[in-house]
């Protein structure tokens, strides 16, 4: 497995995983999202004012999974786009992502974390809490979604 910076010629393929994901718990991509929207327009949308966005890809080169920050304020940065594919699931790809995003949202200053997610991705949530994230619900931003969560870092 490796982990690498996302790029404009990963998009299609973003897309298609995404889309995937989504249709498993009954939700279809590019309905009600800014964060689909910004999957669209990677590396940019992701990258600016800080934030990083990577995907993971098995060693055959085929893409697993994605995620990445975004800054929210001056000590918030947001997990955005968090999503595996199936057979990728259990593995440690979700926390190596998850690892990578606190150490890069660090590196920038980040004092917190948030993120928000659906309750029917239950291997997500153990991910986050197991990762030290508590439910914060006022940190929900995504229409889809019913859960958020914050990490303070400090």
């Amino acid at each position: 497995m490796s982990l690498r910076p996302a790029t404009r010629d990963d998009v299609p393929a973003l897309v298609t995983l995404v889309t995937e994901v989504l249709a498993e718990f009954g939700l279809a991509f590019g309905q009600g999202s800014k964060t689909d929207e910004q999957l669209l327009a990677l590396p940019e949308s992701m990258t600016d004012d800080g934030g990083a966005f990577w995907v993971v890809e098995d060693d055959g080169g085929a893409l697993l999974g994605c995620g990445g920050v975004a800054r929210i304020d001056d000590e918030t940065f947001e997990i955005r786009k968090m999503y595996l594919h199936r057979a990728a699931r259990g593995r440690g790809f979700g926390k190596r992502l998850l690892d990578t995003c606190e150490a890069h949202a660090r590196s920038v200053g980040a004092r917190r974390l948030v993120l928000d997610t659906i309750s029917e991705m239950a291997g997500a949530i153990r991910l986050y809490e197991g990762a030290g994230f508590v439910r914060d619900d006022a940190q929900i931003r995504g229409s889809r979604c019913s859960r958020g969560y914050r990490k303070d870092l400090t």
